[in-house]
């Protein structure tokens, strides 16, 4: 399954999240490192769509006004 490249500007974005150092425009020349960046963003992107869905109102639970 191939997946399209992701833009320049958020693989800035996952680098400085994972606190990489080093030039980012010499490193992302390399094939691994773009790979890398990729698939560490779409992880990210995946456990944070999953918390968000996962998230609840315990408050709202503990009132009983539990409907969807």
């Amino acid at each position: 399954m191939q997946k399209d490249h992701l833009p320049t500007h958020l693989l800035r974005v996952e680098w400085q999240l994972l606190h990489m150092t080093g030039d980012f425009d010499s490193a992302i020349q390399r094939a691994s490192v773009r790979d890398a960046l990729e698939s560490s963003a779409r992880a990210r992107e995946t456990r944070e769509r999953r918390r968000a869905a996962a998230r609840v109102d315990v408050k709202r639970l503990q009132a009983g006004d539990a409907e969807d």
